[in-house]
This record gives C-alpha cells, sequence and structure tokens, in this order.
C-alpha cells in the first residue's frame, strides 16, 4: 500500500471489509520495538485482573513489544472463565507517558503510524468490550497514548496528585488509538474538543468535575493506591460472575450499537441471568426488600 492509498482508504474498510490487515505480521513488526513490558496477574478468587504497565526507566511509555503484550493479555481475557474486574496501572506511581520514543522514531511515516493505530485500535477495542468491569488507576500522569488508554476502562480512579493530558496536538498529531471518539463518549464533543486542541493537563479535581475521572483517591499511610483501587473495584463486582458479565455486555452494548440494536441485546441477555441459582437464591432470601 502506498503512501497516498493510506491516506485516503478509512480505517473502516481495512477493518472491516475484507481488507483487513494481518494482525499477526502487524505483530511481528512491533515486537522488535522491545523495551519494558505489561505483566498480567490473575486473582482466581477474586476475580480480578491486574494488568502493569511496565517500563518506569521510560515512565512506562508503550513499546512495540508492550503493545504486542498487551494485545496478548486481552486474548489472553477473552478467554478467561473466573473474569470480573480489571485494574489496569503503571509501575512505581505512574500510569504511561504514551508511545515510547523510540519506538516512535522507528516508525515515523504514515503507514507505519497507521499499522500501529489498527493494532491499538483492535487491542482497545476488544479490551474495552470484555464482559469484566474495568478501572485504571491513573498515578503520576496519563499523557498522550496513556491518556487514550484509560479511556478504554469503565472507569478512572486518580490520586490527588494524578494528571491526564491529551498532550498530542503538542507532537504536530491527533489520538489515534480510539481515545478521541471515547473521550466524547465520557464527557461531551464540546469539552473533548476544548482539551485535546489545548493538549493541557487535567488535574484530578478538574478531571472529577468534568466526569473524566469518577473518584479521587485520598493520601493515606494505611493503604496503598493499588489496595485502595482494588477494595472499590471489588465493591462493584460484589456479585455472581454470570451476572456481572451481563451487566457489562448490557451496557458496552449501549455505549457501541445503535439503540434499537442496543435494546435487542440488552433483552437478549437477560433471560441468560433469569432463573439462574444465584437469582432463584437471592428471591428465596427476600434480597431486594434488604
Amino acid at each position: 500500500m502506498s503512501t497516498r492509498e493510506s491516506e485516503v482508504t478509512p480505517i473502516v474498510s481495512i477493518m472491516e471489509n475484507g481488507h483487513k490487515k494481518n494482525l499477526d505480521e502487524l505483530k511481528s513488526k512491533f515486537a522488535k520495538y522491545s523495551a519494558g513490558s505489561v505483566k498480567l496477574i490473575k486473582d482466581e478468587e477474586k476475580g480480578i485482573a491486574f494488568i502493569k504497565l511496565d517500563n518506569p526507566s521510560r515512565k512506562n511509555a508503550l513499546s512495540g513489544s508492550m503493545m504486542i503484550d498487551l494485545y496478548n493479555i486481552v486474548d489472553d481475557l477473552e478467554k478467561w472463565d473466573k473474569g470480573k474486574g480489571i485494574i489496569l496501572y503503571g509501575a512505581d506511581g505512574f500510569f504511561s507517558s504514551g508511545g515510547d520514543m523510540n519506538t516512535v522514531k522507528e516508525i515515523d511515516n504514515c503507514d507505519d503510524g497507521r499499522d500501529m493505530g489498527i493494532l491499538m485500535y483492535d487491542t482497545l477495542q476488544r479490551f474495552q468490550a470484555l464482559p469484566m468491569i474495568s478501572v485504571a488507576l491513573v498515578e503520576g500522569k496519563a499523557i498522550g497514548g496513556g491518556a487514550e488508554l484509560t479511556t478504554a476502562c469503565d472507569f478512572r480512579l486518580m490520586s490527588k496528585s494524578a494528571k491526564i493530558g491529551f498532550v498530542h496536538i503538542k507532537l504536530g498529531i491527533t489520538v489515534s488509538w480510539g481515545g478521541g471518539t471515547r473521550l466524547v463518549q465520557i464527557i461531551g464533543s464540546h469539552k473533548a474538543l476544548e482539551i485535546i486542541s489545548s493538549g493541557r493537563q487535567l488535574t484530578a479535581l478538574e478531571s472529577l468535575s468534568i466526569g473524566l475521572c469518577t473518584h479521587v483517591i485520598e493520601e493515606t499511610t494505611d493503604k496503598s493506591n493499588l489496595d485502595y483501587t482494588t477494595e472499590w473495584l471489588s465493591d462493584h463486582i460484589d456479585g455472581p460472575r454470570e451476572t456481572i458479565n451481563a451487566l457489562k455486555t448490557i451496557i458496552h452494548s449501549a455505549r457501541t450499537l445503535p439503540f434499537k440494536e442496543s435494546l435487542k441485546r440488552e433483552l437478549e441477555t437477560f433471560p441468560k441471568v433469569w432463573g439462574s441459582p444465584p437469582h432463584k437464591k437471592a428471591l428465596s432470601m427476600n434480597i431486594k426488600l434488604r
């Protein structure tokens, strides 16, 4: 594909209309840009997956190989039959500074940039669609691609000193991993445009005031921010796994499908949990009235 063709061919046609690029080839291509890692730990008992962005010497910037790690982790979680929740966070108290500059400098042309966009588009679309409730724990900063990563999560918890910045314009680029579209869904087009066009970094309190942040974690000495986030998430997944998965599926459908299709998906999902053992147990205990 020439540069000119890649500039005019809509990405939708590449991804959905029979011209999808071979993702295995893209994985091989980006794996050679190696630095850091993305690590997955699954708590089988609690049903929580912990995803750690681990490249602290570069503020947890995503190298090509880390993008592949994340892609493979989503593959893993799509098959996990005990999952209820996900926490995405960065090593050493810093979320992520976006794309690793060593990787970025190697792919500073239109075609390679498009390939990176396709890879991360696919990864984050599937991540967001996972039938588990996801939380981004933002410590330090989430900037550039790091800010985009946070939008793929259902919730964002921020430490009091944390900041989120869609700083792409300062590099002469746009959001590219779906973060712009998701940001509009979260806070609306008017505010999203103001934030992205200015490239400014939002404090935790401003993020909370506009609905980008769900909760600001106050500084405390008795527990870590990760422990706090785990407890917070546990309160939102305190139910049968099948029900949590069904609820997430319904909300994701409402977020991504046309109205009538979403209504249909909700109706199709409901019978899967109605009359289930947890439902019958709750009825016998008169849980609704407690």
